[in-house]
């Protein structure tokens, strides 16, 4: 509708990219510089979007903005729906007992969070519109700044951001201000810091900590990548093969916490922690609210009077319809409906999605699907930790076809924003040319991209 979204002028970046794309040169590939510069291969697989995209900054600020405001709303909902109650906030989104035990205090009173979280948007006709929420630490994207350097790497890239006043965000120096600010105790010094993961994931993204260790060393870090079963807790605080560690940067994620042994790995962190024995970026209560359970509870119609006009503007601008997975009635367009017969009439426009997962995983378009398998899947879903959420169209951008000299392709983008603080902390982009795509990642042939400010 008109005025759901982000409706700034954008003839700033259109004109911007026309004018790209007119002058280009047959010999800049910038899918070249990608695939040769420190990103290829590991997480971010080694595919490259064939230009830079040109992003507004005053439509930066205004869209960070509207994510922060979306973000208070998120951490509110357990006063608002459950009178302060985490815990049983928590086991409404579907959380395990273990994940409970792993993430919340005993006393289930809520820890102070740092403001680390990535927006995953498309961009329709009116604006930005949110796929999800991913909260706390363990982010793709915070080094694509790596990307920028090597597009300004060809020449006629570097001339054009030059001309036109270009810049970026580097999302290292957007963590290590926020590692600074949350904890103001870790000092001007050089912190010695963990990069930590999960054991069983630990050897698949050694290469990719080891990437941000050595980016973060020119910012005066000392990072140390390493799995959580390698620490040594002591009575003054936890090591590292023998170095003690001031601040602890988490990677692993809830889904990595299923049994009782998993619960008992983690605790001594936790509580160390707790103790004030080492900084935890972000402790696993973070992540309650990056679950896709809670932006339905934010869409829901019923919870609509907790929230006055202003804050029900912030929902409205960003947030498509999103519902859990119940055998109920829910509202469509001022409608009631029954949910499930619903979803069946409408696979074309839903998609359905397990509250918890990432990277496109656990994702259902209605439309790359059977209506037989659809049926069967949704009903699987009833009652379990899945969403159902209208259909995002983004609209195309026009890239050189790689290959090709003197065309273009159409590509759809999906928008990987941070939030860090109460504003824009950057971006990062994934694209591919198959327009009706339900998931674009590295795992389907999703290109990795990156963003240049410029004037709106």
């Amino acid at each position: 509708m008109p005025g759901a979204g982000l409706l700034p002028s954008r003839r700033g970046p259109a004109r911007l990219t026309r004018s790209y794309l007119a002058g280009v040169p047959g010999e800049c590939a910038p899918e070249r510089a990608g695939a040769a510069c420190a990103l290829s291969g590991d997480i971010y697989g080694s595919a490259f979007l064939s230009r830079p995209v040109f992003f507004g900054r005053a439509e930066s600020r205004q869209l960070g903005a509207r994510l922060s405001g979306l973000y208070d709303l998120l951490l509110s909902l357990p006063d608002r729906l459950y009178d302060g109650d985490l815990r049983a906030f928590t086991a409404a989104l579907g959380w395990a007992p273990e994940q409970l035990a792993a993430a919340l205090r005993a006393d289930g009173r809520a820890r102070g969070l740092p403001r680390s979280a990535r927006a995953d948007l498309y961009r329709e006709e009116e604006g930005f519109r949110l796929l999800e929420l991913n909260g706390g630490s363990p982010l793709g994207g915070w080094d694509i700044g790596v990307l920028n350097r090597a597009l300004l790497e060809e020449p006629y890239i570097a001339s054009f951001a030059d001309e036109h006043r270009l810049d970026f965000t580097d999302g290292i120096e957007v963590l290590v201000d926020l590692w600074r600010e949350s904890f103001p105790g870790l000092g001007e010094a050089a912190p010695v810091v963990a990069l930590m993961e999960w054991p069983d994931a630990y050897a698949a993204l050694e290469p990719h900590l080891r990437r941000m260790a050595s980016l973060l060393a020119a910012h005066g870090i000392d990072a140390v990548p390493c799995h959580l079963g390698q620490v040594d807790y002591r009575a003054d605080g936890i090591r590292v093969a023998g170095r003690r560690i001031d601040l602890v940067h988490r990677w692993f994620v809830i889904n990595e916490v299923s049994t009782a042994e998993d619960v008992a790995l983690l605790a001594p962190l936790t509580r160390a922690a707790d103790r004030g024995l080492v900084h935890l970026f972000t402790p696993l209560e973070n992540e309650v609210y990056g679950s896709k359970a809670a932006l339905a509870l934010l869409s829901d119609e019923r919870n609509r009077p907790l929230f006055d006009r202003a804050e029900l503007e912030v929902i409205d601008a960003l947030l498509p319809w999103t519902r859990a997975v119940r055998d109920e009635k829910v509202e469509v367009a001022g409608e009631p409906v029954r949910l499930l017969p619903y979803a069946q009439a409408h696979r074309e426009d839903l998609v359905l999605k397990a509250s918890s997962s990432h990277s496109g995983l656990d994702v259902r378009a209605g439309w790359e699907t059977s209506a037989e398998e659809w049926a069967d899947a949704v009903r699987a879903a009833v009652d379990g930790p899945y969403i159902l959420q209208r259909r995002v169209r983004p609209v195309p951008e026009d890239f050189p076809t790689p290959g090709a000299t003197g065309t273009t392709e159409p590509t759809v983008l999906t928008w990987g924003v941070f939030l860090a603080g109460h504003g824009y902390g950057g971006a990062y982009l994934r694209g591919t040319p198959e327009i009706d795509s339900g998931v674009i990642s590295s795992g389907r042939g999703g290109r990795l991209g990156t963003v240049f400010l410029c004037d709106d």
